[in-house]
């Protein structure tokens, strides 16, 4: 007979060979791993077809990179290899870094019940984090929430009654719609490379987290109402730097949900921010503290409201914000600042110690965001273009606030026939004060300034300030309503047609520091040939008041109605010489020249004509010698005055004797000048 062979047995009865057997199938259903440290989701079955939905595989994935990081104590990464994985809302774990790589997209279900709200944030979101610490989202991939698909998805699960909410505004409440990315109390965080776009709500929160980097990020979120591109709630020690924002609500809001909430130790740096709200927002809700703020090198274009919102509404404090370097372009109003009451918080509620430095905008005369799906309502727009504006309440002052190289332009051409804000104490006075309503620069609709209108607040300063309009305007430059401690430094108002540029009303400790008129003598010109140069005297020069006001009380004439061209070719002595002569014995006036270039002889001046030369406007003296007449001590003079010499000078224009030579340039402040009380 032959002998049976047996297998060795182990102490459950199977043999060696049927326990190989199942470590082999088992092999086939536990997931590999190519690293220790990499777990790449299509290992957990995971599909990158656009269908499948892979929530529990992702997820799966994610649990597994984190149990190896309580194990060994060390960093691990979930990996999203090219294609289009459909999942609903996932979880991110401590130690764990989630990387999308190029061309794999975390694409979000269309089913609004495949998103859970969680119990501790009451939110819902795509990709959370709750009390996480060393986690990471990076990678050259995307998250795309498909969020206008899901948020109609919930209104009609809405109306089928799987769905409660009250669909105010015909939409879902945003706890009903889901968040790209919620992350809540979670420590050393960081973002980088990814594209977010399209979510259903705001695209990212990060809520009470430290330590949190957010660098190389493209966000795209237009899609939808509440379509915030970055909120940063109640944080500490943050970088955001080199991204860029397309945002259909706020870019870069930061705010404050409690009012024991501290965000500080902020950095935002070469970031560009475009949206159909804000570029960048503090608010609305400021129920804590914001401090210890720092923007730097930021881009803000086709944007609807400010260009940079700093408020406090709602009891918050907010102090030593630094914005420098910011560049507004095509944006519904530069700077916006207020401090009103509308919540009361339990810190002391202040905005004070503010500086904005080195910063350009243009202001359109157009709506800025025309072309968003969700553009900003045109009913909240002002009929004419408001100016930027620092404004407090009673009791609730802005403090310390200081402009330093800015420069703004704006398009002018407001409409007093159309919608009318007066200068007079009455007239500013009936400014609404509006302490309850929600904060936006358009809220007053008609502001009587086109520049800035600063109220209830102390200590402003104006720095090498220069606002320009390049239309006309019958508002004033700037109005100051209680203030306290306003200063001008080197700043430049472009003359509009109005008699005052600056207007001051119950306004204490008012100064203006602006450079000296130039003087510039003996200059050669083209007519360098003869003996005698062309040349304003000491005299006259001496003869041009800084102190005076050159419109004040006077008629203003346009030099185009003389017939004075400004093409830097047509002689204007005649014409030049008649207006002069019209209004001297007209009762006496101001002679405007605009922009461009006079070429001129000789001109005699008359008693009580004034000349002001506005930004841009350039008297060019001709290069031939014999156009010129010649003084009574042998001088070629271009400006002759009569024997009762009382006319003057004035504007932010220049006289010069050929292109390359300067005569005379008035650096002067027209806001020295120019005061109405």
């Amino acid at each position: 007979m032959q002998k049976m062979i047996r297998m060795p047995q182990n102490r459950y009865g199977f043999s060696s060979a049927r326990i190989c057997a199942m470590l082999l199938v088992l092999s086939l259903l536990v997931p590999a791993q190519m690293s220790a440290q990499r777990y790449i989701v299509t290992d957990f079955f995971a599909k990158g077809d656009g269908q499948t939905l892979n929530t529990r595989s992702i997820q799966a994935a994610i649990d597994s990179a984190h149990a190896y990081y309580v194990r060994q104590g060390q960093q691990s990464t979930v990996v999203v290899p090219p294609g289009q994985f459909v999942c609903g809302s996932i979880y991110l774990k401590s130690g764990v870094t989630l990387q999308i790589d190029r061309g794999g997209v975390l694409l979000g279900s269309l089913n609004p019940f495949d998103y859970v709200k969680d119990s501790i944030c009451r939110l819902m979101a795509f990709v959370f984090a709750v009390g996480q610490h060393d986690i990471a989202i990076t990678g050259q991939g995307t998250i795309d929430g498909r969020g206008f698909e899901v948020a109609n998805a919930a209104v009609n699960a809405v109306h089928l009654g799987l769905l409660s909410d009250p669909l105010k505004y015909d939409r879902c409440n945003e706890s009903n719609r889901p968040q790209n990315v919620h992350f809540r109390e979670c420590d050393d965080v960081t973002i980088s490379g990814i594209t977010l776009k399209d979510p259903a709500n705001w695209c990212q929160e990060y809520d009470r987290c430290r330590r949190l980097t957010i660098d190389g990020i493209t966000v795209d979120a237009k899609c939808y109402w509440n379509n915030d591109g970055l909120d940063i709630v109640d944080c500490q020690d943050v970088v955001v730097r080199n991204c860029y924002i397309d945002a259909s609500d706020d870019a870069y809001c930061f705010k404050s949900h409690n009012t024991g909430g501290v965000s500080e130790n902020v950095v935002v740096e070469n970031c560009v921010g475009r949206s159909s709200a804000n570029g960048i927002k503090f608010g609305t809700l400021t129920r804590g503290t914001f401090r210890h703020f720092r923007f730097r090198n930021i881009t803000i274009k086709d944007t609807y409201r400010s260009a940079i919102t700093i408020a406090s509404v709602d009891g918050g404090h907010v102090e030593d914000i630094e914005v420098d370097g910011l560049r507004s372009m095509h944006t519904g109003n530069p700077i916006f600042l207020r401090f009103s009451s509308r919540n009361k918080g339990t810190v002391e509620p202040c905005v004070k110690d503010i500086v904005i430095k080195n910063m350009y905008a243009e202001v359109p005369f157009d709506k800025p965001d025309a072309g968003y799906r969700y553009e900003g309502p045109v009913e909240d727009m002002p009929r004419n273009i408001s100016p930027s504006s620092i404004v407090g309440c009673p009791g609730m002052r802005i403090e310390n606030v200081r402009l330093e190289n800015v420069e703004i332009v704006y398009p002018g051409r407001a409409d007093a026939q159309y919608a009318f804000r007066g200068t007079t104490p009455a007239e500013l006075a009936a400014i609404p004060e509006w302490e309850k309503r929600y904060p936006e620069f358009s809220m007053w609709k008609e502001l009587p300034a086109w520049g800035f209108y600063i109220r209830h607040a102390d200590n402003i300063v104006f720095d090498h300030v220069t606002l320009r309009l390049e239309g006309e305007d019958y508002r004033p430059a700037l109005v100051a309503d209680d203030v306290r401690g306003l200063v001008l430094e080197n700043s430049r108002l472009q003359p509009s047609d109005s008699k005052c540029q600056v207007v001051l009303n119950n306004t204490e400790g008012y100064q203006c520091h602006s450079s000296k008129l130039k003087k510039q003598e003996n200059k050669k010109t083209a007519a360098s040939a003869v003996s005698n140069t062309a040349t304003l005297t000491s005299d006259q020069i001496l003869a041009q008041d800084n102190a005076s006001v050159c419109t004040d009380g006077a008629r203003l004439y346009k030099a185009s109605m003389f017939g004075c061209k400004s093409n830097g070719i047509t002689m204007n002595t005649a014409s030049i010489q008649k207006a002069i002569d019209y209004i001297a014995t007209h009762g006496g006036g101001t002679l405007v020249f605009e922009v461009g270039r006079y070429l001129t002889g000789s001109i005699l001046l008359r008693e009580g004509v004034n000349i002001q030369l506005n930004e841009g406007a350039i008297w060019v003296g001709s290069p031939n010698p014999y156009d010129y007449s010649i003084s009574t001590d042998g001088k070629r003079v271009l400006l002759m005055p009569d024997e009762r010499y009382t006319t003057r000078i004035c504007g932010l224009g220049m006289i010069v004797l050929d292109p390359g030579s300067t005569i005379a340039e008035n650096e002067a402040s027209v806001e020295c000048r120019v005061i109405c009380r």
